[in-house]
């Protein structure tokens, strides 16, 4: 069995009555909606037209919001259908990442994600969905897929009909009949942020302009730009605490990893920031990232949901597990480089191995995020690693003014700042002249160079924190000794660097929409 729907884009009216209904049965607040009605306009005054298309849920079969969900709140039930459990949601917004159709939202009563649940209660007792009865052209159309009898079933086998994002992957269960293209094509019409039919009135209606000047990531057509006149608003649910967690998380990681190098090439490991004042220094920012991490949860009292009710297919729990354990590792090096153990080069390494997977385990996190096509992207884990030892070798210097490190060991952090830095140039790059596979992942690379962060990506993320960390790491080690507040600068400019070019990234990621 496998429930799905088709929209009959022909008959539909935009009325919204499909809206209301499923708002009223479920008691939807202001603000979000589990089903809308998006409008766009297209052509040229005065032969111009009006297109509607219902939004909602695909229960799709591959579901990624099920896939990347910690908890099991999502699941795909035997009938197909993807419903949740709002009683074990913890408010992490990674369905809202990982759904290509914007068909998520957080509630704003109880914090949890909500969408349509092909109204289950209804289903199970023999009833349509609330929206399929109460539209007055009969526009919804549900049932079983499987059963050849079904209406639904036979319109899909016999009609051309569309659907959206289908390069996603997600084997979506639902269908649009007579659609235009452009009303379910994300990037087929643009917003010209003047309120859509809520804008103030014009003098003349002669005088409205339905052709507006396509933006420079929208080249322009010879048949007009179709506008967005209606659709719901959908904010990034990601921030500053999800890009400065990048950076605590990187720190932490990066000084496990370069202080495992540093033993490599024959660092004494009886000095105090190696035997207590590395694996000190990396738990103070370990616990940063986890602080970061309980704060931006929306039910941050159910934080605990990741280790006693985790899925291990969700790479949030996996990257629970990756922390806790470098928590564990960076305790036993503090004791036993308190009680100077002989043992302590083994749990050094141990926990710079750690670091590793601390550092790059955002990179398949994000891999699970489908509806980012930015974030899909191979390089991310090698920026991850790179960061993470140019961050962890610019900490080290920095605790130059703390601790006497010996020339040694700040030789080998100033060597992990200058090459985590060219390594992010290069990797940088290679993102650049890589191909973009789809319109999303080209749209986002926009935003990201050229539009609305590049600022903060170019003079942030490259020339603080690639040029200036290489340029002063180079001058310290080619200068004279003493020089270590220098290097100091160099690991400073980095973090904040990394930071601002990371942060750029997140917020270019979502700034391309997805419905």
């Amino acid at each position: 069995m496998q429930y799905g729907f088709v929209i009959d884009q022909t008959s539909c009216i935009g009325c919204h009555a499909c809206t209301v209904a499923c708002k009223t049965e479920h008691d939807v607040p202001l603000g979000v909606n589990r089903t809308w009605v998006k409008y766009i306009e297209k052509g040229r005054w005065p032969d111009t037209r009006r297109f509607f298309s219902v939004m909602r849920c695909n229960h799709c079969t591959d579901a990624p919001c099920v896939s990347i969900c910690p908890t099991g709140a999502l699941f795909r039930r035997d009938d197909g259908i993807v419903d949740f459990d709002t009683s074990l949601c913890i408010g992490c917004k990674s369905c809202l990442q990982a759904c290509p159709y914007d068909a998520l939202y957080i509630d704003p009563n109880d914090h949890t994600a909500q969408k349509c649940n092909y109204c289950v209660h209804r289903v199970e007792v023999g009833l349509e969905p609330a929206c399929v009865v109460v539209c007055p052209e009969g526009a919804i159309i549900s049932g079983d897929l499987d059963d050849p009898t079904t209406p639904i079933s036979q319109m899909v086998a016999s009609e051309n009909l569309s659907q959206r994002s289908v390069e996603q992957g997600t084997s979506p269960n639902l269908w649009y009949r007579g659609v235009e293209k452009a009303s379910i094509d994300p990037l087929g019409a643009v917003d010209p942020g003047d309120g859509g039919i809520w804008r103030d009135p014009a003098p003349s209606f002669l005088s409205v302009d339905l052709t507006p000047t396509p933006s420079p990531s929208r080249p322009s057509r010879p048949d007009s730009v179709p506008r967005v006149v209606y659709n719901t608003d959908h904010p990034m649910p990601w921030g500053w605490r999800v890009s400065s967690y990048f950076l605590t998380k990187g720190i932490s990681a990066g000084l496990a990893i370069v202080a495992a190098l540093a033993l490599l090439f024959g660092a004494d490991a009886g000095t105090a920031f190696v035997r207590w004042g590395a694996p000190l220094i990396s738990a103070i920012f370990l616990a940063l990232t986890g602080v970061l991490l309980v704060a931006d949860l929306k039910r941050p009292d159910r934080f605990y949901f990741l280790l006693t009710k985790g899925r291990s297919g969700s790479w949030l729990v996996k990257g629970a597990w990756i922390l806790a354990a470098h928590a564990v590792l960076l305790g036993l090096w503090f004791v036993l480089g308190i009680a100077g153990s002989g043992y302590l080069p083994v749990f050094i390494w141990a926990a710079g191995a750690a670091g590793l997977g601390v550092a790059g385990y955002t990179a398949f996190l994000f891999a699970q995020a489908e509806g980012r096509d930015l974030w899909q992207s191979p390089m991310l884990l090698w920026h991850m690693l790179a960061a993470a030892v140019a961050v962890g070798g610019g900490a080290g210097l920095v605790s130059g003014g703390l601790f006497e490190l010996g020339s040694r060991i700040m030789g080998v952090f100033a060597w992990a700042l200058v090459a985590g830095a060219a390594a992010l140039a290069l990797i940088g790059l290679a993102e650049m002249v890589s191909p973009h596979p789809t319109a999303n992942h080209a749209a986002a690379m926009h935003h990201l160079t050229r539009g609305a962060y590049a600022r903060e990506w170019w003079w942030g993320g490259h020339v603080v924190g690639v040029v200036l960390p290489l340029v002063l790491g180079i001058v310290f080690l080619a200068g004279p000794d003493g020089l270590w507040w220098l290097a100091g600068l160099g690991g400073l400019a980095a973090m904040a660097g990394v930071w601002c070019a990371d942060d750029a990234y997140v917020r270019a990621g979502q700034s391309v929409p997805l419905s």
